[in-house]
């Protein structure tokens, strides 16, 4: 019987089996995972800038499974001392819906408050945390799907400011469309704002797929002999065309296979099965 990837038995049995202290291509955004490839850190290192320099809008965009998420994570936790994140991943909101989310999850009451007394709210809330020190940033997760009156609305909050500096810094990441979509003519005061714009890319060459293997490997734990061989991550390359979350499931998938045939290391011809059952083609 093969287990059900994802179960705790199977993660049990390919820790043990393999000699993990944990699952090394889970698809959750855990920033210790995250990978010091000069794009990420080029992008963690302008959006860190951005935000301590109070730019006021930024954008990230990338396809899907580009590591997008991965990244804001990690710049939350790089900068969660001194900066106050409101993450937002449920992109099918109002101009109204955001805004009290974004003053509920600050702790500032919205009860049967209209969207300008929510704002003024904010506007209070945010100068106190300037004078105490403290940003606030949001993070706006799939941005790609927000409305246009919804991004509209964000040039209210962007508005909120200081003689010198912007008192909400604002994070768009999403899909390449996100950037397509600020090209319309009702939001270029949007498109105006962004201060910078950080794009993200698969990983190009085998090579760079090989050092992130080794680096989510080396993280998990494992200090043990290859697992892959260079064919193997060339095979795992071209199913994935780099994108590090196929290469997690490719990688996840074909561990099972090695484990429940009792072998140490993945094949080729395991990755091209495991890219089978995903219907990935080369």
């Amino acid at each position: 019987m093969i287990e059900v990837p994802g179960s705790q038995r199977h993660k049990g049995l390919l820790e043990s089996h393999f000699g993990f202290r944990e699952m090394p291509f889970g698809v959750t955004p855990d920033p210790r995972f995250f990978y010091d490839h000069p794009l990420y850190l080029e992008g963690l290192a302008a959006l860190i800038h951005g935000i301590e320099s109070k730019k006021g809008f930024m954008l990230v965009t990338g396809e899907v499974g580009t590591g997008k998420t991965i990244l804001l994570r990690k710049l939350m936790r790089h900068l969660e001392a001194r900066v106050h994140f409101v993450f937002v991943s449920n992109s099918h909101l109002t101009s109204y819906g955001l805004t009290e989310l974004i003053v509920q999850n600050l702790g500032i009451s919205s009860k049967e408050k209209s969207r300008l007394e929510m704002i003024q709210d904010l506007n209070g809330y945010l100068i106190e945390q300037l004078q105490a020190g403290h940003t606030v940033t949001l993070l706006i997760d799939e941005a790609q799907k927000l409305s246009d009156e919804a991004l509209e609305g964000l040039c209210d909050l962007s508005n909120l400011e200081t003689e010198e500096e912007k008192l909400l810094q604002i994070v768009l990441v999403g899909q390449p469309e996100v950037a397509a979509k600020l090209n319309k003519p009702s939001l270029r005061r949007i498109k105006q704002r962004i201060a910078l714009h950080h794009r993200l890319y698969s990983l190009q060459t085998p090579s760079e797929v090989d050092h992130y293997i080794r680096h989510r490997l080396k993280v998990a734990g494992y200090e043990g002999p290859e697992i892959l061989n260079k064919e193997a991550v060339e095979a795992t390359w071209q199913y994935s065309g780099g994108t590090p979350r196929l290469i997690n499931v490719l990688c996840d998938n074909a561990l099972a296979m090695a484990c429940v045939a009792a072998k140490k290391k993945i094949s080729p011809y395991m990755i091209m099965k495991a890219a089978g059952g995903l219907l990935l083609e080369p």
